[in-house]
């Protein structure tokens, strides 16, 4: 006997990453936006085969020129072709703008895994042989120990290093007294930092040192200080400037942006993830891989950082906008991106003169930057709505 019928079969679930997808693509704001900035990124990727002329060409003869069918979007003080300078000045501010975001989210990340982690587990941060915790930690860490101190010491080392090597650049554009005085301020902090790690020891709260030194650098009014250091970096008539200079030769200003863009843009990267960790460190499955014997690392890196992934790529896209503004505000007060590199910032910076005479020569670069920065948030919107629907105000 044959029983036939039908078997009903249970539909697949989607994913947690084809809903977020799907979440997503209804956020019209948001797919309209990935589409804009995907448009810019191509525009300026093939800016040699879109461009009608070289970024550099210029025409005497043809100045602050209004918008024709031979200058799409007019021309800048020496006859140059906007539309194709804003074409490969958006490879510069783009490229700016990912790289310091992506070393940004790596800092930050880093430093808020430790912090969320460790939080309220005071580390042995330093050693030395005269301290009371030598003959101690050479007991709880065992074989591991001399690697560990070997570590510890080069670390260091390189602190003082880079103290007596900023002593000596900040010397350089001082006068009179205030060179003493920063030899003295300089040469102190050395010995101290010499003192406590080879000879003393250091135990440290690594969640207390990177929350306290956040605190810091949020204190610190950020363009003023930007403006600075970018200044310093640029400058060719210290040591640094000149070192950089000749070891980046035309790239300089690009390095030294990404640099100084870099040193304020990881903060609230590690004050999220920090907070995501500090969330999930009790929760069930973190106990489990504890429990099991799970190194501290495979903790982190297969338990806990999968798990706060969204809140990262969220904060990513808002990165990306900051640091492209960021770079634009640098380049048009004169100590970004330096000329003959252009970039959308030190475009706008050449055409404030003719604002009244030519409008839309300051309309065009401030367009881009707009549509980069509108769109990058609006990104970032939609992947917060589709990740928590909840937040959705």
């Amino acid at each position: 006997m044959t029983v036939t019928g039908t078997v009903a079969l249970e539909p697949r679930r989607a994913s947690g990453w084809a809903l977020i997808r799907q979440r997503f693509l209804k956020h019209r704001l948001a797919t309209v936006s990935l589409v804009i900035l995907a448009l810019l990124i191509l525009l300026s990727v093939f800016a040699p085969l879109i461009a009608p002329y070289s970024p550099s060409q210029i025409d005497a003869t043809n100045v602050y020129a209004a918008s024709n069918s031979e200058h799409l979007m007019g021309t800048d003080a020496l006859g140059r072709d906007i539309f194709s300078r804003l074409l490969y000045a958006g490879r510069i501010s783009l490229l700016v703008g990912f790289v310091v975001t992506i070393l940004s989210a790596l800092i930050g990340t880093g430093l808020g895994l430790l912090a969320g982690f460790y939080s309220g587990q005071p580390l042995l941060a330093a050693v030395g042989p005269f301290s009371p915790q030598w003959a101690g930690a050479r007991h709880t860490e065992g074989r591991s120990f001399w690697p560990k101190t070997i570590i510890r010491w080069l670390v260091w080392a390189a602190l003082i290093a880079f103290v007596i090597r900023a002593t000596g650049q900040f010397a350089s554009v001082a006068d009179g007294v205030f060179v003493t005085v920063t030899w003295v301020i300089g040469v102190a902090l050395a010995a101290l930092i010499f003192y406590f790690t080879f000879i003393r020891s250091i135990r440290l709260d690594i969640d207390s040192v990177i929350s306290r030194m956040i605190d810091i650098f949020l204190a610190i009014p950020t363009l003023p200080f930007l403006l600075v250091l970018a200044g310093l970096f640029s400058n060719p008539k210290i040591g640094l400037g000149v070192t950089l200079d000749q070891w980046l030769g035309p790239a300089r200003s690009v390095t030294v942006i990404i640099f100084v863009l870099t040193l304020f843009g990881w903060l609230s990267m590690a004050r999220i993830v920090r907070g995501t960790i500090l969330n999930l460190r009790n929760a069930e499955f973190n106990e489990a891989a504890i429990g099991l014997g799970a190194s501290d690392a495979r903790v982190i890196l297969r338990h806990l950082l999968p798990n706060a992934v969204a809140p990262i790529f969220v904060q990513i896209t808002l990165d990306l906008g900051h640091a492209i503004v960021a770079e634009a505000a640098l380049s048009f007060l004169g100590l970004g991106i330096q000329e003959p590199t252009a970039s959308w910032g030190n475009i706008l910076n050449g055409a404030q003169e003719a604002i009244f005479q030519q409008p839309t020569a300051v309309f065009w670069p401030g367009l881009f930057i707009l549509l980069t920065t509108l769109s990058t948030n609006y990104i970032g919107d939609g992947l917060r709505d589709a990740i928590d629907p909840r937040s959705r105000g």
